[in-house]
Protein backbone atom coordinates (compact mmCIF):
# COMPACT_ATOMS: atom_id res chain seq x y z
CA UNK A 1 0.00 0.00 0.00
CA UNK A 2 1.33 3.39 -0.93
CA UNK A 3 0.21 6.40 1.08
CA UNK A 4 0.34 9.21 -1.46
CA UNK A 5 -0.93 12.18 0.50
CA UNK A 6 -2.48 13.03 3.86
CA UNK A 7 -4.65 16.11 4.41
CA UNK A 8 -5.39 16.10 8.18
CA UNK A 9 -7.54 19.25 8.12
CA UNK A 10 -9.94 17.50 5.73
CA UNK A 11 -9.62 14.02 7.33
CA UNK A 12 -8.51 12.81 3.90
CA UNK A 13 -5.85 10.26 2.96
CA UNK A 14 -4.97 9.37 -0.63
CA UNK A 15 -3.64 5.83 -1.12
CA UNK A 16 -2.76 3.41 -3.89
CA UNK A 17 -3.37 -0.30 -3.24
CA UNK A 18 -0.77 -2.52 -4.92
CA UNK A 19 -2.21 -6.01 -4.47
CA UNK A 20 -5.17 -8.06 -3.27
CA UNK A 21 -4.07 -7.76 0.37
CA UNK A 22 -4.23 -3.98 0.10
CA UNK A 23 -7.77 -4.17 -1.32
CA UNK A 24 -8.71 -6.30 1.67
CA UNK A 25 -7.32 -3.63 4.00
CA UNK A 26 -9.36 -0.94 2.24
CA UNK A 27 -12.47 -3.12 2.51
CA UNK A 28 -12.02 -3.04 6.29
CA UNK A 29 -11.23 0.69 6.36
CA UNK A 30 -13.99 2.14 4.14
CA UNK A 31 -17.39 2.27 5.81
CA UNK A 32 -20.84 3.66 5.06
CA UNK A 33 -21.04 7.45 4.58
CA UNK A 34 -17.30 7.81 3.97
CA UNK A 35 -16.40 9.92 0.94
CA UNK A 36 -14.49 7.89 -1.65
CA UNK A 37 -13.03 9.68 -4.68
CA UNK A 38 -11.16 8.26 -7.68
CA UNK A 39 -10.76 8.39 -11.45
CA UNK A 40 -13.51 6.12 -12.75
CA UNK A 41 -15.49 5.24 -15.86
CA UNK A 42 -19.06 6.51 -16.26
CA UNK A 43 -21.50 6.57 -19.13
CA UNK A 44 -22.13 10.22 -19.99
CA UNK A 45 -24.65 11.56 -22.51
CA UNK A 46 -23.08 12.95 -25.69
CA UNK A 47 -24.95 16.26 -26.03
CA UNK A 48 -23.13 17.05 -29.26
CA UNK A 49 -24.96 14.30 -31.14
CA UNK A 50 -28.32 15.94 -31.90
CA UNK A 51 -29.46 13.10 -34.16
CA UNK A 52 -29.38 10.58 -31.31
CA UNK A 53 -30.58 12.04 -28.06
CA UNK A 54 -30.02 8.73 -26.29
CA UNK A 55 -26.43 8.45 -27.41
CA UNK A 56 -23.99 8.02 -24.53
CA UNK A 57 -20.43 6.84 -24.13
CA UNK A 58 -18.18 5.81 -21.28
CA UNK A 59 -15.45 8.21 -20.35
CA UNK A 60 -12.96 8.70 -17.55
CA UNK A 61 -14.14 11.13 -14.89
CA UNK A 62 -12.97 12.00 -11.40
CA UNK A 63 -15.87 11.45 -9.00
CA UNK A 64 -16.55 11.43 -5.31
CA UNK A 65 -19.31 9.28 -3.82
CA UNK A 66 -20.77 8.80 -0.36
CA UNK A 67 -20.25 5.09 0.26
CA UNK A 68 -23.33 2.93 0.83
CA UNK A 69 -22.19 -0.53 -0.27
CA UNK A 70 -18.63 -1.88 -0.02
CA UNK A 71 -17.93 -5.30 -1.57
CA UNK A 72 -14.63 -7.18 -1.76
CA UNK A 73 -14.30 -9.43 -4.83
CA UNK A 74 -11.33 -11.75 -4.41
CA UNK A 75 -11.91 -13.64 -7.68
CA UNK A 76 -11.88 -10.50 -9.85
CA UNK A 77 -9.19 -8.74 -7.80
CA UNK A 78 -11.21 -5.63 -7.06
CA UNK A 79 -13.08 -3.67 -4.41
CA UNK A 80 -16.42 -2.13 -5.43
CA UNK A 81 -17.74 0.93 -3.59
CA UNK A 82 -21.24 2.15 -4.50
CA UNK A 83 -23.14 5.27 -3.47
CA UNK A 84 -24.51 8.66 -4.50
CA UNK A 85 -22.26 11.08 -6.38
CA UNK A 86 -21.42 14.12 -4.26
CA UNK A 87 -18.84 15.79 -6.51
CA UNK A 88 -17.72 15.53 -10.13
CA UNK A 89 -17.71 17.35 -13.49
CA UNK A 90 -20.69 19.44 -14.59
CA UNK A 91 -22.07 16.83 -17.00
CA UNK A 92 -22.43 14.25 -14.21
CA UNK A 93 -25.61 14.71 -12.13
CA UNK A 94 -25.07 14.96 -8.38
CA UNK A 95 -27.14 12.49 -6.39
CA UNK A 96 -27.00 9.82 -9.10
CA UNK A 97 -25.68 6.42 -8.09
CA UNK A 98 -22.27 5.23 -9.19
CA UNK A 99 -19.89 2.37 -8.43
CA UNK A 100 -16.15 2.94 -8.20
CA UNK A 101 -14.08 -0.15 -8.99
CA UNK A 102 -10.85 -0.05 -7.00
CA UNK A 103 -8.17 -2.34 -8.42
CA UNK A 104 -4.43 -2.61 -7.74
CA UNK A 105 -2.68 0.68 -8.67
CA UNK A 106 -5.92 2.70 -8.54
CA UNK A 107 -5.33 5.96 -6.67
CA UNK A 108 -8.19 6.57 -4.28
CA UNK A 109 -8.91 9.29 -1.72
CA UNK A 110 -10.80 8.41 1.46
CA UNK A 111 -12.37 11.04 3.68
CA UNK A 112 -13.61 9.81 7.04
CA UNK A 113 -13.27 10.10 10.79
CA UNK A 114 -10.09 8.04 11.01
CA UNK A 115 -9.85 5.65 13.95
CA UNK A 116 -6.60 4.46 15.48
CA UNK A 117 -7.03 0.93 14.08
CA UNK A 118 -7.66 2.36 10.58
CA UNK A 119 -4.35 4.24 10.68
CA UNK A 120 -2.54 1.22 12.12
CA UNK A 121 -3.95 -0.95 9.33
CA UNK A 122 -2.66 1.49 6.71
CA UNK A 123 0.75 1.58 8.35
CA UNK A 124 0.90 -2.22 8.57
CA UNK A 125 -0.16 -2.55 4.92
CA UNK A 126 2.66 -0.21 3.92
CA UNK A 127 5.19 -2.29 5.88
CA UNK A 128 3.82 -5.63 4.68
CA UNK A 129 4.44 -4.57 1.07
CA UNK A 130 8.17 -4.76 1.80
CA UNK A 131 8.02 -8.39 2.94
CA UNK A 132 8.44 -11.36 0.57
CA UNK A 133 5.47 -13.49 -0.39
CA UNK A 134 5.30 -16.83 1.40
CA UNK A 135 4.20 -20.08 -0.22
CA UNK A 136 3.47 -23.18 1.85
CA UNK A 137 3.33 -26.64 0.27
CA UNK A 138 1.83 -29.40 2.44
CA UNK A 139 2.76 -32.79 1.00
CA UNK A 140 3.30 -36.50 1.41
CA UNK A 141 3.74 -39.30 -1.14
CA UNK A 142 0.06 -39.14 -2.16
CA UNK A 143 -0.83 -35.48 -2.61
CA UNK A 144 0.38 -31.92 -2.31
CA UNK A 145 -1.60 -28.77 -1.49
CA UNK A 146 0.08 -25.43 -2.22
CA UNK A 147 -1.05 -22.18 -0.58
CA UNK A 148 -0.10 -18.55 -1.04
CA UNK A 149 -0.12 -16.92 2.40
CA UNK A 150 -1.92 -13.60 2.27
CA UNK A 151 -2.41 -11.20 5.15
CA UNK A 152 -6.09 -12.08 5.49
CA UNK A 153 -5.98 -15.81 4.68
CA UNK A 154 -4.40 -18.59 2.68
CA UNK A 155 -5.29 -19.01 -0.98
CA UNK A 156 -4.96 -22.49 -2.49
CA UNK A 157 -2.98 -22.20 -5.72
CA UNK A 158 -2.42 -25.87 -6.43
CA UNK A 159 -3.62 -29.38 -5.60
CA UNK A 160 -1.63 -32.25 -7.08
CA UNK A 161 -2.34 -35.95 -6.65
CA UNK A 162 0.33 -38.57 -7.04
CA UNK A 163 -0.21 -41.56 -9.31
CA UNK A 164 2.17 -43.69 -7.22
CA UNK A 165 0.63 -47.01 -6.21
CA UNK A 166 1.97 -50.23 -4.71
CA UNK A 167 0.22 -52.06 -7.54
CA UNK A 168 2.69 -50.59 -10.05
CA UNK A 169 6.08 -52.06 -10.81
CA UNK A 170 9.20 -50.19 -9.66
CA UNK A 171 9.89 -48.49 -13.00
CA UNK A 172 6.32 -47.22 -13.31
CA UNK A 173 6.30 -46.03 -9.69
CA UNK A 174 9.43 -43.99 -10.31
CA UNK A 175 7.90 -42.44 -13.41
CA UNK A 176 4.70 -41.50 -11.54
CA UNK A 177 6.73 -40.04 -8.69
CA UNK A 178 8.81 -38.03 -11.17
CA UNK A 179 5.63 -36.68 -12.83
CA UNK A 180 4.21 -35.79 -9.39
CA UNK A 181 7.33 -33.87 -8.41
CA UNK A 182 7.45 -32.17 -11.81
CA UNK A 183 3.91 -30.76 -11.35
CA UNK A 184 4.83 -29.40 -7.92
CA UNK A 185 7.98 -27.79 -9.31
CA UNK A 186 6.03 -26.09 -12.12
CA UNK A 187 3.75 -24.33 -9.61
CA UNK A 188 6.63 -23.34 -7.32
CA UNK A 189 8.62 -22.05 -10.28
CA UNK A 190 5.68 -19.92 -11.47
CA UNK A 191 5.34 -18.43 -7.99
CA UNK A 192 9.03 -17.52 -7.88
CA UNK A 193 8.78 -15.92 -11.31
CA UNK A 194 5.86 -13.77 -10.13
CA UNK A 195 7.52 -12.93 -6.80
CA UNK A 196 11.30 -12.65 -7.16
CA UNK A 197 11.83 -12.48 -3.41
CA UNK A 198 9.26 -15.21 -2.61
CA UNK A 199 9.89 -17.74 0.15
CA UNK A 200 8.80 -21.38 0.10
CA UNK A 201 8.05 -23.65 3.03
CA UNK A 202 7.47 -27.35 2.35
CA UNK A 203 6.05 -29.34 5.24
CA UNK A 204 4.59 -32.78 5.71
CA UNK A 205 4.68 -36.07 7.61
CA UNK A 206 6.78 -39.12 6.79
CA UNK A 207 9.33 -39.47 4.03
CA UNK A 208 7.35 -37.74 1.28
CA UNK A 209 8.88 -34.31 1.78
CA UNK A 210 12.35 -35.83 2.34
CA UNK A 211 12.22 -37.61 -1.01
CA UNK A 212 11.09 -34.38 -2.69
CA UNK A 213 13.90 -32.49 -0.96
CA UNK A 214 16.42 -34.89 -2.46
CA UNK A 215 14.79 -34.51 -5.89
CA UNK A 216 15.02 -30.71 -5.71
CA UNK A 217 18.66 -30.79 -4.58
CA UNK A 218 19.56 -32.93 -7.58
CA UNK A 219 17.30 -31.57 -10.33
CA UNK A 220 16.36 -28.00 -9.35
CA UNK A 221 19.13 -26.45 -7.26
CA UNK A 222 17.85 -22.91 -7.95
CA UNK A 223 14.53 -23.69 -6.27
CA UNK A 224 16.05 -25.90 -3.58
CA UNK A 225 18.12 -23.03 -2.17
CA UNK A 226 14.93 -20.99 -1.60
CA UNK A 227 13.04 -23.75 0.23
CA UNK A 228 12.79 -24.59 3.94
CA UNK A 229 11.60 -28.08 4.91
CA UNK A 230 9.70 -28.84 8.13
CA UNK A 231 8.07 -31.91 9.67
CA UNK A 232 4.40 -31.83 10.69
CA UNK A 233 1.80 -34.50 11.52
CA UNK A 234 -0.98 -33.73 9.02
CA UNK A 235 -1.60 -33.02 5.35
CA UNK A 236 -4.06 -30.70 3.56
CA UNK A 237 -5.86 -27.90 5.45
CA UNK A 238 -5.09 -29.60 8.78
CA UNK A 239 -1.41 -29.48 7.91
CA UNK A 240 -1.64 -25.80 7.02
CA UNK A 241 -3.46 -25.10 10.28
CA UNK A 242 -0.70 -26.94 12.15
CA UNK A 243 1.98 -24.83 10.44
CA UNK A 244 0.19 -21.61 11.42
CA UNK A 245 -0.56 -22.69 15.00
CA UNK A 246 3.02 -23.79 15.65
CA UNK A 247 4.38 -20.47 14.42
CA UNK A 248 6.68 -22.16 11.91
CA UNK A 249 6.34 -19.28 9.42
CA UNK A 250 7.17 -16.76 12.14
CA UNK A 251 10.22 -18.74 13.22
CA UNK A 252 11.61 -19.05 9.71
CA UNK A 253 10.60 -15.85 7.97
CA UNK A 254 9.75 -13.43 10.76
CA UNK A 255 6.36 -12.14 11.90
CA UNK A 256 3.41 -12.95 9.65
CA UNK A 257 -0.05 -11.49 10.25
CA UNK A 258 -2.00 -14.66 9.43
CA UNK A 259 0.22 -16.81 11.64
CA UNK A 260 -0.01 -14.30 14.50
CA UNK A 261 -3.83 -14.18 14.32
CA UNK A 262 -4.04 -17.99 14.21
CA UNK A 263 -1.80 -18.39 17.26
CA UNK A 264 -3.78 -15.85 19.28
CA UNK A 265 -7.16 -17.42 18.46
CA UNK A 266 -5.70 -20.85 19.25
CA UNK A 267 -4.49 -19.52 22.62
CA UNK A 268 -7.98 -18.12 23.27
CA UNK A 269 -9.61 -21.48 22.47
CA UNK A 270 -7.15 -23.38 24.66
CA UNK A 271 -7.83 -21.11 27.62
CA UNK A 272 -11.60 -21.36 27.10
CA UNK A 273 -11.42 -25.17 26.99
CA UNK A 274 -9.69 -25.33 30.37
CA UNK A 275 -11.71 -22.44 31.82
CA UNK A 276 -8.53 -20.45 32.21
CA UNK A 277 -7.40 -17.02 31.09
CA UNK A 278 -10.05 -16.26 28.47
CA UNK A 279 -13.56 -14.87 28.03
CA UNK A 280 -15.80 -14.32 25.02
CA UNK A 281 -19.07 -12.53 24.30
CA UNK A 282 -19.89 -8.92 25.15
CA UNK A 283 -21.19 -9.53 28.69
CA UNK A 284 -18.07 -11.39 29.84
CA UNK A 285 -15.77 -8.97 27.98
CA UNK A 286 -17.31 -6.01 29.86
CA UNK A 287 -17.03 -7.90 33.14
CA UNK A 288 -13.33 -8.57 32.49
CA UNK A 289 -12.84 -4.87 31.73
CA UNK A 290 -14.31 -3.97 35.09
CA UNK A 291 -11.51 -6.03 36.68
CA UNK A 292 -8.87 -4.52 34.29
CA UNK A 293 -8.06 -8.14 33.42
CA UNK A 294 -7.87 -7.98 29.61
CA UNK A 295 -4.42 -8.42 28.08
CA UNK A 296 -5.40 -9.00 24.42
CA UNK A 297 -8.80 -8.25 22.88
CA UNK A 298 -9.55 -10.23 19.70
CA UNK A 299 -12.20 -8.81 17.36
CA UNK A 300 -13.30 -10.36 14.06
CA UNK A 301 -13.39 -8.00 11.08
CA UNK A 302 -17.08 -8.82 10.55
CA UNK A 303 -17.88 -7.88 14.17
CA UNK A 304 -16.00 -4.60 13.67
CA UNK A 305 -17.92 -3.70 10.49
CA UNK A 306 -21.24 -4.24 12.25
CA UNK A 307 -20.36 -2.66 15.62
CA UNK A 308 -17.84 0.12 14.93
CA UNK A 309 -18.93 2.42 17.77
CA UNK A 310 -19.01 -0.42 20.30
CA UNK A 311 -15.58 -1.61 19.16
CA UNK A 312 -14.15 1.91 19.37
CA UNK A 313 -15.27 2.19 23.00
CA UNK A 314 -13.93 -1.28 23.85
CA UNK A 315 -10.55 -0.65 22.21
CA UNK A 316 -10.16 2.65 24.07
CA UNK A 317 -11.07 0.97 27.36
CA UNK A 318 -8.65 -1.92 26.80
CA UNK A 319 -5.81 0.46 25.89
CA UNK A 320 -6.54 2.57 28.99
CA UNK A 321 -5.66 -0.47 31.15
CA UNK A 322 -2.52 -1.28 29.14
CA UNK A 323 -4.02 -4.01 26.94
CA UNK A 324 -3.91 -4.37 23.17
CA UNK A 325 -6.49 -5.09 20.48
CA UNK A 326 -6.14 -7.26 17.37
CA UNK A 327 -8.54 -7.30 14.39
CA UNK A 328 -8.79 -10.88 13.07
CA UNK A 329 -9.72 -11.77 9.49
CA UNK A 330 -12.66 -14.15 9.05
CA UNK A 331 -11.21 -15.32 5.73
CA UNK A 332 -9.10 -17.98 7.46
CA UNK A 333 -9.99 -20.89 9.75
CA UNK A 334 -8.98 -19.23 13.03
CA UNK A 335 -11.05 -16.15 12.19
CA UNK A 336 -14.05 -18.35 11.50
CA UNK A 337 -13.60 -19.97 14.91
CA UNK A 338 -13.61 -16.53 16.53
CA UNK A 339 -16.73 -15.65 14.55
CA UNK A 340 -18.42 -18.78 15.96
CA UNK A 341 -17.76 -17.41 19.45
CA UNK A 342 -19.69 -14.27 18.57
CA UNK A 343 -16.82 -12.43 16.91
CA UNK A 344 -15.12 -11.18 20.07
CA UNK A 345 -12.98 -12.69 22.81
CA UNK A 346 -10.19 -11.76 25.18
CA UNK A 347 -7.06 -13.33 26.65
CA UNK A 348 -6.76 -12.34 30.30
CA UNK A 349 -3.87 -11.33 32.57
CA UNK A 350 -5.35 -13.17 35.53
CA UNK A 351 -8.44 -15.30 36.21
CA UNK A 352 -11.66 -13.65 37.32
CA UNK A 353 -14.79 -14.94 39.00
Amino acid sequence: MKIIREVPEKNMIKVMPENLDDLWHLYNIIERNNTVSALTERRVEDKGDKLRADRSAKKKVYLGIKAEKINFHEDTNRLRVSGKIIHGPEDVPLGAYHTIDIEPYTEVSIQKNWKKWDLERLKNAKEEAKKPKIVVAIMDDSECDIYLIREYGAKEIGHIKSGVSKKLDYKRQEQERHDYYKEIVEILDNVLKSHDDGKILIAGPGFGKNNFQKYLSEKHKDIHKKVIFESINHTGRLGLSEVLKLGIIDRIYGQDRLSKETQLVNKLLEEISKRGLAVYGMEDIKNALNYSAIDTLLISDEFLRKNRKTVENLVNSVESIGGKSIIVSTKHDAGKQLKALGGIGAILRFPIE
